[in-house]
């Protein structure tokens, strides 16, 4: 915390200047006002510079080759799929979820006009009329403003709004926080929906494929060639296809289910033309960006849980000012202006008299502190605390999003790595099998073989497609742990 100190050799000029007033009454006028503007000078400022990790300059990933930046806040947008931009928009605009966060952030950003401001004016008007047979009528208008000003020797006001705007501070980071699990959710479900679509179509060509197999280990058991167990392991191997087909056309209606409800949507009720679109098969979206970008430091500070720790940080340092205060006088000037206009008419006389009067009053009101008793230093001492633990935790939510960030770069890195593996294992094994079938018509290989073969490869497309799915899920995943896309 940042204390501003009374300069040195004020207090002596002070007491040089009251040792020269000779009446008793200017002398205490004197004394209070001197004693105001000391107290003034000693209330402590309430520090509002944003925390700062020392290693901050330095850091960034030590991968190699170093050229491509994040910086993109659009970055579902990199992908280069209209659907899943057409999703989170739709999301982003409809999601009751991010609407209530939404809603929550703007009220908790409202409270913050609600602290009362130091100068205030209230104005008010009434009229009356009264009479009788056996009495005068009256009639009486009057008017008032009354004006009122604050000198916050202890800075309470400061330390309320500091706390107001700390409160909506951590609601704008929950706000940002359900942003950006909501476009996590569409993004990784859409990611998720074309990976099954593709592996769908890859089984049902193994399945065209399969029951190629098993006319020919048919044609051969009925030539005498072949094995009733090659038969039997031919038919097997098509009924786990069609198995595992019937489980991926059921994860493909779940994620079209599941992009239906976080785009706001009732089920069934998604857009006619955005539902064609995405139950069509489209190519596996594959991200651009390279597997060793460049992350500048600052770059972390857009996450949510970041933006919610230094608002708690914040808050603390909010409530010690409030603690502090207390020790501390407030002086208030009040002023009134009362203006009445009175018009009576007596019974008897039949006479009108109107009668006109105001009223202006001015004076302070001083409010003294309570003394510094053992509780009242105990509740500064634990707001004290209580910065220093509020401190220590935004410092943890640092070190955990570093490590967050370096393996998310790392799991990306990895994945591309793996992808292409991936991709030239299928390519060779795909060579292979078109060899073993030449070989086969030829006599030259067994049924045996062909069969094991085109097993493999099903199973090596369909972890081709799983590898491009983790790579475009890395992709997704760094980009949520440095919190691009959580701002609007």
């Amino acid at each position: 915390m940042v204390l501003r100190d009374t300069q040195a050799g004020a207090l002596p000029r002070c007491a040089s200047m009251v040792k020269h007033i000779g009446n008793p009454i200017k002398r205490a006028s004197a004394l209070l006002v001197l004693a105001c503007a000391v107290l003034v000078g000693c209330a402590p400022r309430i520090d509002t510079t944003p925390p700062s990790f020392p290693f901050a300059a330095g850091w960034q990933n030590s991968f190699p080759n170093q050229k491509q930046p994040i910086d993109a806040k659009q970055w579902w947008t990199g992908l280069k799929d209209p659907v899943l931009t057409a999703l989170v928009e739709k999301a982003l605009a409809e999601s009751p979820d991010l609407t209530a966060a939404q809603l929550r952030a703007k009220a908790a950003w409202e409270e913050t006009g609600a602290i009362q401001s130091l100068q205030t004016a209230e104005a008010s008007a009434a009229a009356r009329r009264s009479g009788g047979k056996q009495r005068s009528e009256d009639l009486a208008i009057s008017s008032a403003i009354n004006l009122q000003t604050v000198l916050d020797l202890g800075r309470a006001r400061e330390a309320q709004a500091l706390g107001a705007i700390a409160r909506a501070g951590i609601a704008a980071g929950e706000e940002s926080a359900a942003r950006l699990l909501l476009i996590g959710e569409v993004s990784n479900s859409y990611l998720g929906l074309r990976a099954a679509q593709q592996q769908l179509e890859l089984l049902r060509r193994a399945q065209q494929r399969q029951r190629a197999i098993l006319r020919i280990a048919q044609d051969l058991l009925n030539e005498g060639e072949g094995t009733r167990i090659d038969t039997l392991r031919s038919q097997a191997r098509l009924n786990a296809l069609d198995t595992q087909r019937k489980d991926i056309e059921a994860t493909i209606e779940r994620e079209v289910l599941r992009l239906t409800l976080l785009t706001g949507s009732q089920p069934g009720a998604l857009p006619p033309d955005l539902e064609r679109r995405l139950r069509q098969r489209e190519p596996q979206p594959r991200p651009r960006l390279a597997p060793d970008p460049v992350v500048p430091a600052d770059l972390i500070r857009n996450r949510p849980d970041l933006l919610v720790a230094e608002a708690r940080y914040n808050g603390a340092r909010a409530a010690l000012g409030s603690a502090r205060a207390e020790l501390y006088p407030s002086l208030v000037i009040s002023g009134l202006i009362d203006a009445r206009r009175i018009t009576a008419r007596n019974p008897l006389t039949d006479a009108t008299e109107t009668r006109r009067g105001s009223v202006v009053s001015l004076g302070p009101s001083l409010r003294l502190p309570e003394l510094p008793t053992r509780a009242t230093r105990a509740s500064i001492s634990a707001a004290a605390m209580r910065v220093e633990a509020e401190y220590q935790a935004w410092h943890a939510e640092v070190l955990k999003a570093l490590f967050e960030v370096e393996s998310s770069l790392l799991d990306y890195r990895k994945a591309t790595e793996a992808e292409a593996l991936s991709q030239r294992t299928v390519t060779l094994q795909s060579e292979a099998a078109d060899l073993l079938l030449a070989a086969l018509r030829e006599g030259e290989a067994t049924f045996g073989e062909m069969a094991a073969i085109q097993s493999d490869l099903i199973d090596l497309e369909l972890t081709e497609v799983d590898k491009r799915l983790a790579r475009a899920r890395g992709f997704v995943d760094l980009h949520l742990r440095l919190g691009i896309g959580a701002s609007r």
